[in-house]
């Protein structure tokens, strides 16, 4: 879920008045046999969860129907882009990405509906519901969340003389690093690096930027990339880079690479990387453990990373039906306990964590539960303002990392023409 096409924040300003013919709530026309239709449009993992949903559902709701579209990520949001506006082709219930929410909350403010009398805040992740609240009007059902720890390889540890419960700050982690390099090889005979960095994405810098509890932009929709915590995080994040104990990969497939080859001691990820490493990495079975991530001097706040939504079209003419199956889905604890067991997908309901499959753990990573840690950082993620600018910003933030991490500029100078740079983009 957290892989999007680059042009969504194109997308966002595309043409608002195509309309693609529906039959059922979705459209125009009212399905046969008297059944209510639903149309739902989802990607990969998530369309079968509510396809599980769907079936329980019905066992109460005979008279509601369901068709699922899956759909990539720029599929969707190209057909909103173009539709929002007038509310026809549009699917009665929508999967959307945490992070590209607000952006259509913004462009479109009645193109969803108001879910504010349905979704009890208290029910939830705090952090998410700030990702559906716009403008006071609450958008979307929180759905999965990627609250953020530290994946690390017990057997690199204990081979390096390592304490994991020594590794509390980031200067801990770099110190360890060089241990671990000087002493551990991968099966190909390689030194082991410490972590994955992508040095031409913000990711190391946004992870501890989000300890100190900060955003890109403020409430207000400034940007303040170059305040004194942001430039701190920066700091820190070129210091680690610079520290040589990081392994520069470049993409998506490189980083699943890192635990194919066994290349790297830990990986500072959110909950769902579980997936990423038994699929890559099966022959490292119950050589991993998670610990809190380090935290940077002046951090108070865990962080999350990816995680998606559940949006109704606001003229869906099942209106009714649609908040009723996905209040549904969304506070079941023992459906959305079951998503994460099948298909990884980190619930932001709080009471499914009392479910069985959160109290046992999983065996591939050990005795321990590895759950605990998530569970609590989950609850202690910032409430940091989601700009409807976040994602076009991406690009440039992109860049100054690479200026700073690869080109070794100065970090205060560049931080501070980046918000230059933003300001002049979103004015």
């Amino acid at each position: 879920m957290k892989r999007r096409n680059k042009a969504i924040a194109a997308m966002l300003v595309a043409a608002m008045t195509a309309s693609l013919a529906m039959t059922g709530c979705g459209g125009t026309e009212k399905a046969s046999n008297d059944k209510k239709e639903l149309t739902v449009w989802a990607w990969d993992v998530a369309l079968k969860a509510l396809e599980d949903a769907s079936v329980e559902y019905q066992k109460d709701h005979p008279d509601v129907t369901f068709n699922f579209e899956e759909m990539g990520t720029d599929q969707i949001y190209k057909k909103l882009s173009t539709s929002l506006a007038t509310g026809n082709g549009i699917a009665d219930i929508i999967l959307i990405e945490g992070d590209v929410l607000v952006g259509y909350a913004d462009k479109f403010p009645e193109g969803f509906l108001d879910l504010t009398d349905v979704v009890n805040a208290d029910d939830f992740l705090s952090s998410k519901m700030k990702e559906v609240t716009y403008n006071d009007k609450v958008h979307a059902f929180p759905w999965d969340a990627g609250p953020m720890g530290l994946f690390y390889r017990t057997d690199y540890f204990e081979e390096a003389g390592v304490n994991p419960d020594d590794i509390q700050t980031w200067d801990d982690l770099i110190e360890a690093g060089h241990k671990i390099e000087e002493t551990c090889k991968n099966p190909n005979g390689d030194p082991v690096k410490m972590l994955p960095v992508d040095p031409k994405k913000s990711s190391l810098y946004s992870m501890i930027r989000g300890e100190l509890g900060i955003g890109v932009f403020d409430e207000d929709g400034n940007p303040i990339v170059d305040c004194e915590k942001s430039i701190k995080a920066m700091e820190k994040a070129k210091e680690i880079y610079d520290s040589g104990v990081a392994l520069a990969y470049n993409g998506w497939d490189e980083y699943e690479q890192t635990v194919a080859n066994e290349s790297v001691a830990t990986i500072p990820e959110a909950v769902w990387m579980i997936g990423t490493i038994k699929d890559k990495g099966p022959q490292t079975e119950g050589k991993w453990g998670v610990i809190d991530l380090p935290k940077i001097d002046g951090g108070e706040y865990s962080v999350n990373n990816g995680g998606s939504d559940l949006a109704i079209n606001a003229k869906s003419k099942c209106a009714d039906e649609a908040k009723d199956f996905c209040k549904f889905a969304m506070t079941d604890a023992k459906i959305q306990a079951s998503a994460f067991e099948k298909y990884g997908l980190y619930p932001s309901y709080i009471p499914s964590y009392d479910e069985e499959v959160f109290q046992k753990g999983d065996s591939f990573f050990g005795e321990e539960n590895i759950y605990n840690v998530f569970i609590e950082n989950g609850k202690n993620v910032a409430d940091i303002p989601i700009s409807p600018n976040a994602l076009e910003a991406s690009d440039s933030i992109g860049a100054a990392v690479s200026k700073i991490f690869l080109n070794g500029e100065d970090v205060t100078t560049t931080m501070e023409n980046l918000e230059d740079e933003l300001k002049t983009k979103f004015n």
